[in-house]
């Protein structure tokens, strides 16, 4: 029920039942007039004939009663005469009272100490009745009762129409009150209330309403200035809410640094732009997901750790520098993460927000940086070697050449001249291996099909392969396309690649190979650089494994987990050094006692088919 109906209600009910009670007093007053005047009436007439029958009586002569009865004017229909001897004996009835009975010695008792009468109510013949009993007397003898009854009928008929009157007249001044009242409580307080109350539900939605104009000076007008003056205010604190707000999130947006903001549950509250721009990952996507349920890499990574102790407030914030994560979409990157907690009520820490910096390109720069580093010192102490010890070198070798040729046929040629020759050999070769990895050579570039390629590095070594139980596998793309590089330094890099996992099956297994055409935004190299459309070349084997601590370390010059005279460990760094210089990427994953994986990705810009 609205505030409008309870508010008639309460005006109304109290209304209409002083009009009840006021009708209801009026209608008895009314009713009192009436029998007052009847029973007045009854005594008078009885009062008046009560000489003349008591005379009549006297004399004996109750015709002469009779005679009086028809020559008072009174009505038979309303009016009854009845006169009774001394014992309560009818002598007499006229009128409404011709069938009247015998008084009983009740009434006659009571008719000693009345001067006046007694009145009595009742029917006759189902017709209502005042009656006035007189007592006739002559000279202090009882000498009969005289009976005046009046009907009631009139009377009553009178009080119905009264009545009727009434209730109509009440019914109308309560329609009539109803209607005004209904109407002034609608235009003064129900329609006032709904403008307020659908401004109110405007300002929670957010819209803008026209202010609700109520005129007067009552409360419902003062109500409705006041909230009008406090929506104004609600509605430039909320525009000033809004701009602040969205000046925040523009600020937070336009960051050059990912930000992300988490709630106590790790659930992802603010995602922006940098992150989506960097990582591929739309807002839409991450937003109200748990941050480790989106990102399951990062609790593997250990972030979750750090942000627990955040949470516990081990720690107010925490700084993680060179943090390697492995993206959903962009491949492995770099980041330092600054995370800080919020706090909230009762300096609990309600989430937090992370900084995340992508130091994946600086990271690859310094690397590449000490690359260089560690080449130009190698150029030097290649180029030293070359210099210091070439001489001699060459004057052992032609020295032991010399003797070996001038020593007589009879005689037994030493075997160690052999070993002095062999050994001289190879520390040229490797001095030579030295210098070619040092120094800039240039390339002979040409469109290359890489498909032929692994097809003659395979022609060179799968005899060899196959004599030690090595399956070879083969998954080529028939439409790969060309690229253009140097065919002899590809080869010669596949070809370390091939033996490499060759040696690392020493009993038997299978080695496999795989081409596949890439599209520019596929993957990011782990240096952080888009890899353009190109080609991707996969070797894999199911040999020993490399040991995770070794991995960081296979492309390190001298590096070489062979054994002594087995290898300079310029294998994969030579390998290296060839792939970039034709603008690739090269990754080595690989588990103990499971193998190894290497991916080569080229590119394919400039090349023709």
């Amino acid at each position: 029920m609205g505030l409008g109906a309870k508010l008639t209600l309460w005006v109304l009910i109290p209304i209409l039942l002083v009009l009840t009670v006021f009708t209801v007093l009026t209608l008895r007053r009314e009713r009192d007039v009436y029998l007052k005047e009847v029973r007045e009436e009854a005594e008078r007439i009885a009062n008046t004939l009560a000489i003349s029958a008591a005379e009549a009586l006297r004399r004996r002569s109750p015709a002469d009663i009779h005679r009086i009865a028809e020559e008072s004017a009174l009505q038979k229909n309303r009016f009854g005469l009845a006169v009774y001897d001394r014992q309560g004996r009818p002598v007499l009835s006229w009128g409404l009272a011709w069938e009247t009975g015998a008084l009983e010695q009740q009434e006659l008792a009571g008719l000693a100490g009345a001067p006046r009468g007694i009145g009595l109510v009742g029917e006759l013949r189902g017709i209502p009745i005042r009656s006035h009993l007189v007592a006739l007397s002559s000279d202090g003898e009882l000498l009969g009762v005289l009976r005046v009854s009046v009907s009631l009928q009139e009377t009553e008929r009178a009080l119905t129409r009264e009545r009727n009157y009434f209730l109509a007249m009440v019914a109308v001044v309560s329609i009539v009150l109803v209607a005004l009242v209904s109407v002034t409580i609608r235009h003064t307080v129900s329609i006032p209330l709904h403008g307020l109350m659908r401004r109110i539900a405007a300002l929670g939605r957010g819209e803008a309403l026209d202010e609700v104009s109520v005129p007067g000076r009552d409360e419902v007008a003062r109500l409705t200035q006041e909230f009008n003056a406090l929506a104004r205010n609600l509605e430039e604190a909320r525009r000033r809410l809004m701009q602040e707000s969205e000046y925040a999130r523009s600020i937070v947006q336009n960051i050059s640094d990912g930000i992300i903001g988490v709630d106590r549950a790790c659930g992802i509250r603010t995602w922006n732009r940098a992150m989506v721009e960097r990582y591929g990952i739309a807002e839409s996507e991450v937003l109200g997901r748990g941050l480790f349920e989106a990102f399951p890499a990062l609790e593997r990574e250990g972030l979750r750790s750090e942000l627990d102790r955040l949470f516990n407030g081990e720690r107010r914030e925490f700084t993680l520098f060179n943090f390697e994560h492995e993206t959903l979409r962009r491949g492995r990157v770099v980041q330092n993460i600054r995370g800080r907690g919020l706090p909230g009520s009762n300096d609990q820490v309600e989430g937090a927000v992370l900084a995340i910096e992508d130091v994946t390109e600086r990271v690859a720069l310094e690397r590449e940086v000490q690359q260089a580093e560690k080449l130009a010192v190698l150029g030097q102490l290649a180029a030293g070697i070359a210099h210091q010890i070439g001489t001699p070198l060459n004057v052992i070798s032609g020295s032991a050449e010399y003797l070996m040729m001038e020593w007589g046929a009879e005689w037994t040629r030493p075997r160690e001249l052999e070993i002095i020759v062999a050994q001289t050999d190879r520390i040229t070769k490797l001095i030579q291996q030295l210098l070619n990895f040092a120094r800039p050579i240039h390339m002979a570039e040409q469109p290359v099909k890489m498909n032929d390629l692994l097809r003659d590095v395979l022609g060179l070594t799968e005899h060899q392969i196959a004599k030690d139980r090595i399956a070879i596998h083969t998954e080529f793309q028939p439409d790969l396309p060309t690229i253009t590089g140097d065919a002899n330094r590809l080869e010669q890099a596949f070809l370390n690649i091939v033996i490499n996992a060759w040696h690392a099956m020493p009993m038997g297994g299978t080695l496999t190979l795989r081409t596949r055409s890439t599209g520019p935004s596929e993957r990011l190299r782990r240096a952080g650089r888009p890899v353009p459309a190109g080609i991707e070349l996969t070797i894999a084997d199911s040999g020993v494994g490399i040991p995770a601590d070794h991995l960081p370390r296979i492309f390190d010059p001298f590096f070489s987990t062979k054994g002594v005279g087995k290898g300079t460990g310029l294998g994969l760094a030579i390998t290296r050094r060839i792939v970039e210089d034709h603008h690739g990427t090269i990754e080595v994953g690989s588990e103990v006692g499971r193998g190894s994986t290497v991916t080569i990705r080229l590119p394919t810009e400039g090349a023709h088919s």
